[in-house]
């Protein structure tokens, strides 16, 4: 049980707090409500560009790392799709700097042709490491545009084109910052060696006074309709192996059946000893590796199997054999009973790792206030206790069908 508070500023800064005296650092972590998903198509990775920019300077912090340094701390961010989160991890008789320098980056980020201009040419070159000389680099591009045509999730975090952020602009880049980076669109969770009065009065004197314009992110976006039919993508990949990518849309992560469906693709083939890997890698011998995975989300979830074909199997005979499987799986019921309990421990057992970790909590915190649903973080064992197995493969059943997969085969470059 996670024993948080929770207050609100008058500026709309969320912050919560949660104390831990037997740790010597404090935990500041912002998560900010953008990701990729709020940008337009014809200007797409901002949110990741803004991961960088962050990290370039404020109004009276002129190089943000060596003041993290200097305090004793470290610091770091991430952006996917929905959110873009950032973490101070400081001392505690050092906690007041990690207020100062990320309520400064709130208030007035340096923005100007020189930070632009390094932190573009480093998403750039990014972009060309990660997408153009990487197996698979170009998997989620591909993933994204097969499943979504309408919705802004058809692309990925990176962005759709390097061209939008080799051509980004000042203006455009400014116009991102002053919609998204304000208190009311944020919150932060503060998480160690620190009491629930200093959290308040850090909290009221470096943030409360930053006022900014606008509203909060109302999260509202195009939908695709369900997909009613097998769809198909092919291309070339540097893998020095054939691959085939099988991809279905999945619920939203506040959906009861989306928990489901993560606990059914841990049993499909979440570990060494998973259906995927036994019957496809070390038996037959077909695949020379075989994964699967549920990606939860904010808007909706994708479910993904993979596998890596060995010499002489065909695009055709791959996707067959993962799909068998699954059905397979799907069909044994209650012989699958201890192993589905096999899963809800290690599920249970890592909640419980996660608790002990207070950077891995303080950015649990903020994505189920984010998610609206702040008081289930203390409800995630109790749910999942009560989902049983005959619910998870009901969901697979009706989630993985055949006839509605999106299917991506890669051939090796010649």
């Amino acid at each position: 049980m996670h024993l948080y508070n929770k207050f609100l500023l008058k500026n709309g800064l969320r912050v919560i707090h949660l104390q831990d005296n037997t740790r010597t650092t404090v935990v500041l972590n912002t998560l900010y409500n953008v990701g990729a998903r709020d940008e337009v198509s014809s200007k797409t990775g901002f949110a990741h560009l803004f991961e960088h920019l962050m990290f370039a300077g404020s109004e009276n912090v002129p190089v943000f790392d060596k003041e993290v340094e200097e305090a004793g701390g470290q610091n770091n961010a991430f952006t996917n799709n929905e959110f873009t989160n950032y973490y101070l991890v400081m001392p505690s008789e050092n906690v007041e700097t990690a207020f100062w320098l990320e309520s400064d980056r709130m208030r007035a980020l340096t923005i100007d042709e020189k930070s632009l201009s390094v932190q573009r040419g480093v998403v750039v070159e990014e972009f060309k490491q990660r997408c153009f000389n990487a197996p698979f680099g170009m998997l989620w591009h591909h993933i994204r545009s097969v499943v979504y045509q309408n919705s802004p999730y058809r692309w990925p975090t990176i962005g759709l084109d390097i061209k939008h952020i080799e051509d980004a602009v000042l203006e455009d880049v400014q116009y991102f910052y002053n919609k998204f980076y304000s208190p009311q669109n944020a919150v932060i969770s503060v998480v160690g060696n620190i009491d629930l009065q200093q959290t308040q009065a850090l909290a009221e004197k470096w943030f409360g006074d930053i006022h900014k314009a606008g509203e909060a992110n109302k999260n509202h976006y195009e939908t695709d309709a369900e997909i009613t039919e097998r769809r198909f993508f092919e291309t070339e990949d540097l893998s020095p192996n054939p691959a085939v990518f099988l991809v279905w849309r999945g619920p939203s992560f506040s959906h009861p059946t989306s928990i489901s469906l993560e606990l059914f693709a841990e049993m499909l083939g979440g570990s060494d000893v998973s259906p995927l890997q036994l019957k496809l890698v070390k038996e037959t011998q077909q695949l020379n590796a075989a994964e699967c995975f549920y990606l939860r989300g904010l808007g909706e979830g994708l479910f993904v199997i993979y596998g890596i074909l060995n010499d002489g199997v065909t695009h055709q005979q791959g996707e067959a054999a993962l799909l068998a499987v699954l059905q397979s799986e799907i069909g044994r019921g209650a012989e699958l009973e201890r192993i589905y309990q096999g899963v809800k421990n290690r599920y249970a057992t890592q909640l419980l790792f996660e608790a002990t970790q207070p950077m891995q909590l303080a950015q649990r915190l903020c994505y189920f206030e984010n998610a609206g649903s702040l008081d289930d973080i203390n409800r995630e064992n109790e749910i999942i206790e009560n989902i049983y197995l005959s619910d998870v493969l009901s969901v697979a059943e009706k989630t993985l069908n055949h006839n509605i997969v999106s299917v991506i085969n890669y051939h090796p470059k010649s």
